[in-house]
């Protein structure tokens, strides 16, 4: 598993804080520095997200990164189909061809087959029950809870 997923659904909770909050976008170095990465891969999950139609940037004062849509029409599956390569897995198969001189080998990366498309798709389906904008209600919840009444 690689961490796009990760980057991606933190940079759209940041900017849907930053929207309803404060009222204004996101620079991509404010959500590297959020992220705790550099701004190239920031910038770069950004490219992904603005094509597919989940962000969209503004120039001036309080501009920088902002949703395209509602925070409440954003799944995090719409998230991970938009930073995943179509193919992608969650999690990793077999790197090269088992040992076809075992007679356990292929059975057994069947079975793993089988059982990870499952996981996979059990996944896809959480996913696809939390919007951006629930995520960030969440967090914002966990966030009081953690400072007290010191958070907005």
């Amino acid at each position: 598993m690689n961490s796009r997923l990760t980057v991606a659904a933190h940079v759209l909770g940041m900017i849907a804080f930053c929207e309803r909050e404060e009222g204004r976008g996101v620079t991509s170095d404010e959500l590297a520095e959020s992220v705790g990465t550099n701004a190239v891969v920031v910038r770069r999950v950004l490219s992904q997200l603005k094509q597919a139609g989940l962000v969209d940037s503004r120039r001036g004062a309080g501009g920088g990164s902002v949703l395209a849509r509602p925070a409440s029409e954003i799944t995090l599956r719409m998230v991970h189909e938009a930073v995943m390569d179509d193919c992608a897995e969650f999690i990793g198969r077999h790197a090269s061809a088992v040992g076809q001189e075992c007679p356990v080998a292929p059975v057994i990366a069947g079975y793993l087959d089988d059982l990870y498309r499952e996981a996979e798709e059990a996944l896809r389906a959480t996913l696809a029950r939390v919007t951006i904008e629930q995520m960030s209600v969440d967090v914002m919840q966990r966030l009081r809870s953690r400072h007290g009444s010191q958070v907005a």
